[in-house]
């Protein structure tokens, strides 16, 4: 549709526009979403052995695919004798050695499948994010993948009251640039500058809230964290009667900013997983918060830092995945350095997917004490009124067992908060760990918009210690 739109005078373009972005995501992306947003429909509530066997299914076919198409894996396979047509079940599959950022990064020539190496037009180059060093570029297919992509997304979201049937008006605050620089209204969208969150424009962005009036919010949590503070310790009523949800991704979501954003909006926070390289998704559901991994989107498994799979309730492994829909760039047994927490519970939402209870964040959100200890940002509870008199903070770090707290002060700060800030974080970060705190004027962000609770400038590995 976006092509035919291309090749229209451009006189005519920007009404047909209008009209394009204004239709129902049922109809706005055509027959190929509505397929698969209907299979997932069927599929969530598969049982346990059939969406194991569809995964098996999935595996053969892309494990085939690469073997016989990218360069990468016919070499690799071969050099550990594996045959692709001897991989009957997931023990066969996981002697597969894992791809890492690296791999990618030395490689991506020969990873790229020679069926698309001549017909390239639907190929988009997209790169992670980089906060651990290098970003990692690779290619998809615009066409299929994207589709694909939004069909999982809006799936999930429908758990929440996200239709695709209608045109849900959703406020935007995720790293979007608007023309203007501050807002700018989108058809069905009023997106916001997360760059701009100072007083003086949140004032302007409740107001803009309550006027649209939306169905949902798509936000950083960090950017719509720190509205919603302001909205609390103004005690600004928040006037959005069809505000449904407040939808949650691109970052860990924290305890402390979950209940600190439902107080101000009145209305659910939903999170869901998810990372650029597309190989695996979850969302919470309509009952527990819990990420339910989606079983047609990918493989996932939680490999501990001796290489075992996370078998124990609570225990922490880092999310290692194989996803189903990228062609170009087969990302299979793929280490995302992202680390999460097993469950082996089940949910009351009747679905027989994986769950995780959550998602601990990057290795690089990590700080590492000079013990070798790490400790993650979700253990230090940030939901305590020590940070009352505290505008922002930012943990830093550059050697071992050293972290700095930066923190941008209220006009109240006084030394008897930094004392007791500094007590309280001492007892979560332990004796292994001294705390310098600094005060800044204030905290930057992220080339993407995002605001960073840790600067982690160690190289960490899992399995470092």
């Amino acid at each position: 549709m976006k092509n035919i739109i291309n090749k229209i005078p451009p006189v005519y373009q920007q009404p047909i526009r209008f009209i394009y972005y204004s239709l129902p995501d049922k109809i706005r992306y055509g027959r190929d979403f509505r397929d698969f947003y209907n299979f997932l429909d069927k599929s969530q509530y598969w049982d346990k052995s059939k969406l194991q066997e569809y995964q098996i299914h999935k595996i053969k076919e892309i494990i085939q695919h690469a073997y016989n198409t990218v360069p990468y894996y016919y070499k690799l396979f071969n050099e550990y004798g594996i045959k692709p047509n001897a991989i009957q079940d997931f023990d066969d599959y996981k002697k597969i050695p894992y791809l890492t950022k690296e791999i990618i990064q030395n490689n991506l020539k020969e990873l790229v499948s020679n069926n698309y190496k001549n017909n390239n037009k639907n190929l988009l180059y997209v790169t992670t994010g980089g906060s651990t060093g290098i970003p990692t570029g690779f290619y998809i297919d615009k066409k299929f993948e994207l589709i694909r992509e939004w069909a999982f997304v809006t799936h999930i979201w429908k758990r929440v009251g996200y239709d695709i049937n209608k045109v849900n008006k959703c406020v935007i605050l995720r790293g979007n640039i608007p023309f203007n620089g501050l807002y700018e209204y989108k058809n069905r969208e009023l997106i916001l500058s997360s760059y701009k969150l100072t007083e003086e424009n949140m004032i302007n962005y409740i107001n803009l809230i309550n006027k649209f009036n939306p169905d949902f919010i798509q936000a950083y949590p960090s950017s719509i964290y720190i509205l919603s503070n302001y909205i609390n310790e103004n005690k600004i009523i928040i006037n959005c009667k069809n505000l449904k949800c407040i939808l949650c991704a691109s970052e860990n979501l924290y305890e402390f900013q979950r209940k600190e954003i439902e107080n101000a909006f009145n209305v659910k926070v939903f999170s869901f997983y998810g990372h650029t390289e597309h190989a695996c998704i979850g969302g919470e559901c309509e009952y527990s918060n819990y990420y339910h991994l989606q079983s047609e989107y990918g493989y996932t498994e939680l490999i501990n830092e001796n290489g075992q799979e996370v078998t124990e309730e609570d225990e922490i492994g880092e999310i290692v995945a194989t996803g189903f829909n990228n062609y170009v760039v087969p990302f299979i047994r793929y280490k995302t350095m992202d680390l999460a927490v097993n469950t082996n519970k089940t949910c009351t939402c009747g679905r027989n997917y994986k769950l995780i209870k959550k998602v601990e964040g990057r290795l690089q959100e990590l700080l590492i004490t000079f013990t070798g200890r790490y400790i993650s940002m979700t253990a230090i509870n940030m939901h305590s009124n020590i940070f009352d008199n505290v505008q922002q903070f930012q943990f830093y770090q550059d050697t071992p067992g050293v972290c700095i707290f930066n923190i941008v002060k209220k006009p109240n700060y006084t030394e008897k908060d930094e004392k007791i800030i500094y007590r309280e974080l001492k007892k979560k970060l332990g004796d292994d760990m001294q705390l310098i705190i600094k005060y800044v004027d204030n905290i930057p962000r992220t080339k993407s918009g995002k605001y960073r609770f840790l600067i982690q400038k160690l190289d960490i590995k899992y399995g470092d210690r």
